[in-house]
């Protein structure tokens, strides 16, 4: 973008919610390659010569925005050609503190294009020579209640946009290849996006019309495109599943005797025959039309938007039900990989630490692409405060903070550590890490705890943990309001562990003594203020009134309880009520597997296995009464079938070497291809009577270590080999 310019309609609303119309004409005598780069505030869809081409830019931050780079010879042809870009403007900010419409996209409040396109010896840039429109015919409001992820479009097709010539705002420079003139930067500086493209297919044939509901085969997530045709109003309703109370799901998703949730809509008012598809990608598995007057309506097209990922399709997990389970956690993980990680893509569609913590986990089971996770860790890296603090969610037009989630960015950096050894990642990462320890440490109070600070102490959605009346803050142990969180103290500890490793490859051998110094102090201090002897558990609070699963799993990560006393508390953990759900299972899986008592896990799969029969296609975000029917925390599946009934783990991160133990109790088959640190491996495993027979694939020098059930170890570089053993009674 060398010389194009920030272009924009001279008369634009100042910090609105709007689409606007650019568009320009060119000529070619000859196709050769073509390439645009190309990026808008807040964000465009590209057409060429009527075909759609491409939508972004990629999210950025209030560090970075970005520039697409996109190929589009195929799009041209010998003579005129026509660029159509549809830019749409979102407000800056929300003053009342409430979550704007599209949070997870950061915005200047202006209505801006810039644009360049080579094609051999002709060159289109964004400049005056530009017409550009506001779309009178569009009004973009806000939806309901806490959902941020849209906004509802009010279209009126009667009403025409008027062209004029654009007018330059400002130049553009590349935030990577050029010079800082006198060091000053600006929002508009722009750089390469570090993702790639969003996948764009046509799925048109999952969603079926039965003239009274649209309903996919699945949650979907992208762009519908409707015919309209008639005099009258359309509003069409998108919606997850059908449910008994409006917001809460603990039903059969398909009921349609029950409610549906009529939050998000998009209405459209016509006299004639048009096409509509919103701006902004929608959200469903059923669409409802609500039609007034003389109206109809017909799907054109769906087209699904994904995170580019070859999905596995070489698995079986010995159980129909399981194989089911590991389809619809694919598709939730999916489902929440686009720009960012995302929470969830029906309501919020934003990047949280501790949501995006697991779904990275997640993903390095699938692939070797870790581009979208070393964007996350420079998402929440570069929104970090000077005292150390780290935002919940990042990018986010408003801010948000919930201490624990801080502690999962250090985990995001140590996770990828394992899984890829990059030392490189870490260093950079350091400086965030020591923020993030430094916060804490300054709420460690005199008793040597950690105390409570002013935010939103979420933990996890634990049933007894939900919204106390004058307390609006769910997800925080009950209680303990204005207290000490006991669980603060063993997970700081855990964490601060992790640190000192990372600090450790990287040669700070001091901070790491120093780090692991501060986490026997508060893995001391835990066993002294936390442990109650009579009921062989440690309490939330110091009073010892209040227990759960998820202070004994940081107890038992931590290393405050090893041995026969952390296998005691996790058994004695088992009927608490506060127990842990989907967004803390990961870690409530490790520590039982610590323990040898992973059998117990079976409750929480069970739960996982239910959704089956309630017709769920993707993980909701609670196992009861959800908000959110897709949540990618609760993809868990994905890393427990692979890392652990195929039993493929990092063994030596830094020799490239892996373990395959697979876990074979409750199924007689697995087989499957996870991707590790040494690149795909495969594993192939049975039961056959008394005798167990094991297949392993890996690349060339693949340094092995398979362990049998009859307590057998072998240790190969061999690439494929074939094992058998006797099964113990």
């Amino acid at each position: 973008m060398k010389d194009a310019r920030w272009i924009t309609k001279k008369c634009s609303g100042a910090s609105d919610n709007a689409t606007y119309y650019f568009k320009k004409d060119f000529d070619l005598a000859a196709v050769k390659e073509a390439i645009v780069e190309i990026s808008a505030q807040a964000r465009y869809k590209l057409y060429i010569n009527d075909s759609f081409v491409a939508c972004g830019p990629c999210k950025g931050t209030r560090e970075k925005t970005y520039f697409d780079t996109v190929d589009v010879t195929d799009y041209l042809k010998v003579g005129n050609n026509k660029i159509f870009v549809e830019v749409l403007q979102l407000v800056s900010t929300d003053m009342e503190g409430k979550m704007s419409p599209i949070e997870g996209v950061l915005r200047v409040g202006a209505a801006l294009l810039a644009f360049e396109l080579n094609c051999g010896d002709v060159c289109v840039k964004s400049d005056e020579s530009w017409l550009v429109a506001k779309a009178e015919a569009i009004n973009h409001i806000s939806a309901c209640s806490c959902y941020s992820a849209a906004t509802r479009e009010i279209v009126d097709f009667s009403k025409e946009a008027v062209y004029e010539n654009a007018h330059i705002q400002c130049g553009i420079s590349n935030g990577e290849a050029d010079h800082y003139w006198w060091g000053s930067t600006n929002k508009c500086f722009l750089f390469e996006r570090p993702i790639p493209m969003l996948d764009f297919k046509d799925k048109t044939d999952i969603v079926k019309y039965d003239g009274d509901f649209f309903e996919a085969d699945y949650l979907t997530f992208g762009f519908p495109k409707f015919k309209i045709k008639g005099k009258g109003t359309v509003r069409l309703y998108y919606f997850e599943c059908f449910t008994e109370i409006q917001g809460k799901t603990n039903n059969n998703r398909t009921d349609r005797s029950l409610d549906f949730t009529k939050e998000m809509y998009d209405e459209i008012t016509v006299d004639g025959e048009y096409t509509y598809e919103p701006f902004w990608f929608r959200c469903f598995r059923f669409i409802k039309p609500e039609i007034t007057g003389d109206v109809s309506v017909s799907l054109e097209k769906m087209v699904e938007v994904n995170y580019p990922m070859d999905v596995r399709t070489d698995y079986d997990f010995g159980r129909e039900d399981d194989n089911k389970l590991w389809e619809i956690s694919v598709r939730t993980l999916q489902r929440c990989m686009h720009e960012t990680y995302e929470d969830c893509p029906f309501y919020e569609q934003l990047q949280y630490c501790m949501d995006t913590s697991t779904q990275m986990l997640f993903n390095y089971q699938l692939t070797q692409d870790d581009r979208l996770a070393r964007k996350a860790m420079d998402d929440f890296a570069a929104a970090q405060l000077a005292d150390g603090l780290m935002p919940s969610r990042t990018p986010s037009v408003g801010d948000q903070h919930i201490p624990s989630f801080q502690f999962y960015f250090i985990f995001m950096v140590y996770a990828h550590f394992i899984r890829f050894g990059d030392v490189k990642l870490v260093r950079k990462h350091l400086r965030a890490i020591d923020g993030v320890v430094e916060w804490f440490s300054n709420h460690i109070n005199e008793d040597g705890v950690v105390g409570q600070s002013k935010y939103w102490n979420f933990v996890d959605w634990a049933k007894p943990w939900g919204y106390v009346e004058n307390e609006n803050d769910g997800g925080v142990p009950v209680g303990i309001h204005g207290g000490v969180i006991g669980l603060y103290n063993p997970m700081m500890a855990y964490f601060l562990q992790c640190a000192a490793k990372l600090n450790g490859v990287c040669g700070r051998n001091d901070v790491a003594n120093e780090y692991l110094e501060k986490a026997e102090m508060l893995k001391e201090n835990t066993e002294k203020y936390f442990y109650d002897s009579e009921r062989g558990l440690y309490a939330d609070n110091m009073e010892h009134t209040l227990y759960s699963q998820h202070m004994q799993t940081w107890c038992v990560l931590s290393g405050v309880a090893t041995g026969r006393k952390a296998k005691n508390i996790m058994k004695n953990s088992l009927d608490l009520e506060a127990k842990a759900t989907y967004a803390f299972a990961y870690f409530y899986f490790r520590a039982l597997e610590i323990c040898g008592l992973y059998d117990y896990t079976e409750e929480m799969m069970n739960s996982y296995r239910g959704l089956l029969k309630l017709n769920c296609t993707t993980v909701p975000e609670t196992p009861e009464y959800s908000r959110s029917d897709c949540h990618a925390w609760g993809a868990l599946a994905i890393y427990e079938f692979s890392a652990t009934v195929l039993g493929v783990r990092t063994d030596d991160v830094m020799e490239k070497s892996i373990s395959i133990k697979p876990y074979i109790k409750g199924r007689d088959k697995a087989r499957g291809t996870v991707s590790t640190i040494a690149g795909d491996v495969y594993v192939s495993w049975k039961k056959t009577g008394k005798k167990f027979e094991i297949t392993v694939k890996s690349d060339e020098n693949v340094r092995k270590t398979i362990y049998m059930p009859d307590g057998k170890i072998l240790t190969t570089s061999v690439s494929g080999l074939t094992l058998e053993c006797e099964l113990k009674r």
